[in-house]
């Protein structure tokens, strides 16, 4: 006979071909079940600012992590030789009063981001193909500081005009067709093409920039965060230890770790069909089944990740998740890359429309704060591997050294994330036929709620702001 304890091992192997899962409490010991008001998948952003905001309401909370660590898309570089560290996933926030709040509670400190670096300089090259520096033409309009301030104010004046986009996708119907255009379009009928470079390094991971709906153009860079960055409203924050990850390691002894907040640990199954959510989870000290009022996924909800997870997704839920795209990311640390401590280079391609380099491929290099190591940024429309990512870097690293004359190094990956699935998206008509509102409607369904990026935007400031006026009002009410 099979012990109690093993039991639900011997199922992982039929959740692939299960349609939907049904979980047998008596088959978990009695002290491998714990009974939780909400269970929340997912600890990266969305998912540990819920946890700790539920926690701190009073509510019992479990939160599952596969990774060893929460903290999501935030990635931190630790020197291993002098335990310099910096930040290189996540490395600013918008100070908001949620914000402060959040970081004082942990008491982790926060520093405004400066307004510049006198020494910095910026150099531009195409990384696909010589990787020389170029001097940019007066014909892209994006050169001239002028054109650029004008079109930051006009990028502000248009996006005003969509207040309903603050928060969450709550789009009226008829969706106005400007936000149906293609990114590169609509800055070509407003006359804000001196805005696509801006819009090029903010959005990152999107794909290609120009080709993107408007829709969620505007959601990753809203105006809230035009009006930081540029000096129109107070500067972002930053860690002031170089260190977002600190806050994540304190979340997650406050939420317990091991007996609340379960990191290396992998759902194997997810039960919806009876008056309270299931969750069968493999921890490092075992399985545990998670007996909880509400479920709450905080992990990008495209459907085959969806049903890695054993969930028992609905026919309206599948045919939902099932519509979306997805672009990738990947943040990347080079040590001795060659390239000036000083000097950012941006990718560009004067034979693209505004000179803006296609995806995929590399943003540019940036200064890491330590010395020694550069930070690189790539992205891609479809998909990658991460080896075809680490080769393309190193070749445009040692292509970029030899071109500009610099002294030849052995540049080395020291840091490398994959952060796939990034943006979801769907078709302009289907956003024009109703989908985000088929999507809003599936908050509280079958006792379970939605967070993350796909419901707001990749921006943690942003849902945090959502979380706090709109899904944990309504979650703790739904309790």
């Amino acid at each position: 006979m099979q012990s109690k304890l093993s039991f639900p091992l011997s199922f992982l192997s039929l959740l692939s071909s299960a349609t939907a899962a049904v979980i047998d409490p008596s088959s978990f010991a009695s002290n491998a079940i714990l009974l939780r008001d909400v269970v929340v998948i997912g600890g990266g952003s969305s998912g540990t600012y819920a946890a700790v905001n539920l926690k701190r309401a009073g509510h019992s909370v479990a939160l599952i992590e596969k990774e060893a660590r929460l903290g999501g898309h935030v990635d931190t570089f630790q020197d291993p030789a002098t335990g310099g560290i910096f930040d290189y996933g996540v490395v600013a926030l918008l100070n908001t009063s949620f914000v402060r709040d959040y970081f004082a509670f942990f008491q982790e400190p926060l520093m405004d981001i400066p307004a510049s670096n006198p020494g910095a300089l910026d150099a531009f090259a195409n990384l696909r193909t010589d990787a020389k520096n170029v001097t940019l033409p007066p014909t892209v309009p994006w050169t001239d500081a002028a054109a650029v301030f004008g079109a930051i104010l006009g990028y502000s004046a248009q996006i005003s005009q969509y207040p309903f986009l603050v928060g969450g996708y709550n789009l009226p119907n008829p969706v106005p067709a400007d936000l149906l255009l293609p990114f590169g379009d609509f800055l070509a009928k407003y006359n804000l093409t001196a805005f696509a470079n801006m819009a090029f390094r903010f959005d990152q991971g999107m794909g290609n920039i120009l080709a993107t709906t408007t829709l969620y153009a505007f959601k990753y860079l809203p105006k809230t965060t035009v009006d930081a960055f540029v000096g129109l409203a107070p500067p972002p924050v930053m860690s002031a230890t170089l260190n977002f990850q600190g806050l994540y390691d304190k979340a997650l002894a406050y939420l317990g770790s091991g007996t609340n907040a379960f990191v290396n640990s992998h759902v194997l199954a997810i039960d919806r069909s009876g008056p309270r959510v299931l969750v069968a989870v493999l921890t490092p000290s075992g399985p545990r089944l998670i007996s909880a009022k509400k479920l709450l996924v905080a992990i990008q909800p495209k459907a085959s990740s969806l049903q890695g997870l054993g969930l028992d997704l609905s026919v309206q839920e599948n045919n939902i998740f099932g519509q979306f795209n997805n672009s990738y990311y990947w943040d990347i640390v080079i040590k001795n890359s060659g390239i000036p401590p000083n000097v950012g280079v941006t990718n560009v391609d004067l034979n693209a429309s505004l000179a803006i380099a296609p995806m995929p491929g590399l943003y540019g290099f940036a200064p890491a704060p330590l010395p020694g190591y550069t930070n690189a940024y790539y992205g891609s429309p479809s998909f990658r591997t991460d080896a075809q990512v680490k080769a393309e870097t190193l070749a445009a690293v040692k292509k970029y050294v030899a071109a500009n004359g610099l002294p030849a190094t052995s540049p080395q990956i020291v840091g490398f994330n994959s952060h796939a699935p990034f943006w979801l998206t769907v078709s302009p008509s289907k956003i024009a036929s109703g989908f985000y509102s088929q999507l809003n409607a599936l908050q509280g369904q079958r006792n379970t709620w939605w967070t993350g990026a796909t419901w707001v935007a990749h921006d943690s400031t942003a849902i945090w702001d959502w979380s706090e006026a709109t899904l944990l009002p309504a979650l703790k009410g739904s309790l």
